[in-house]
């Protein structure tokens, strides 16, 4: 299978339709402070060519969808902004490197913020080659691409080797690894991203993007 035939189709009031990818579980890794530093590779699911997965958060067969959304009352609608990210973007400038931000897509992973400080202020603190790859790092850790690295300033985003894959996070969103083609349920593509989160609790007010509303909520994989 080439990489044009890999896909995800929201389906219409429906689950997220997902072929040629594969599909793992991650969980987050926590330094002494609980702050989140990189991501632990649980196992590789099982799955299909194509499979479908659960996008209203009721499933009884996660992350695979079991048909729960029809008989729930929960509300499919996709309302997050189709315009191009690069017009939303803020610049924070370092030496002779930059860090771009979409807050729009942001799910509050905390990926961004460490015991000495949050990446605003360590992206102009950075003089250091040493400190330049720290700041680098925790910018390529968001799963959301919120953050992005431009080194020089002003080129495009420098990012991470990342398979094609649906990689699940624990009790968490569907993190879309690999500028994996996302169409809306009218058919619209999303612009692609090397790094994007997709909600798979059905609550998000961003979606198909996570908004971090399953920890408001508390959703939770099956034990």
């Amino acid at each position: 299978m080439s990489d044009s035939d890999v896909r995800i189709k929201i389906i219409t009031n429906g689950p997220l339709r997902v072929t040629g990818a594969g599909l793992c579980r991650l969980g987050i890794e926590r330094n002494e402070h609980e702050r989140p530093t990189d991501y632990s590779e649980h196992r590789n699911e099982e799955h299909a060519e194509a499979y479908s997965l659960c996008r209203c958060g009721a499933s009884a067969n996660k992350p695979f969808c079991d048909g729960a959304h029809g008989s729930l009352d929960w509300d499919p609608a996709e309302t997050a902004s189709r315009e191009p990210t690069a017009g939303r973007r803020l610049t924070y400038e370092g030496a002779g490197v930059a860090m771009t931000d979409d807050k729009s897509l942001c799910w509050h992973a905390g990926f961004c913020v460490r015991e000495h400080g949050h990446v605003w202020d360590l992206m102009g603190a950075a003089e250091s080659p040493e400190q330049v790859e720290d700041v680098k790092g925790m910018i390529q850790a968001c799963p959301s691409s919120r953050l992005q690295f431009h080194e020089p300033a002003g080129s495009v985003s420098v990012e991470p080797e990342l398979p094609q894959r649906v990689a699940i996070i624990d009790d968490g969103p569907l993190y879309v690894q690999g500028c994996i083609p996302v169409h809306g349920a009218d058919g619209h593509a999303y612009e692609p991203l090397n790094r994007v989160s997709l909600c798979r609790c059905g609550a998000s007010k961003n979606k198909p993007y996570c908004d971090g509303t399953h920890t408001e909520i508390g959703f939770r994989d099956p034990e």
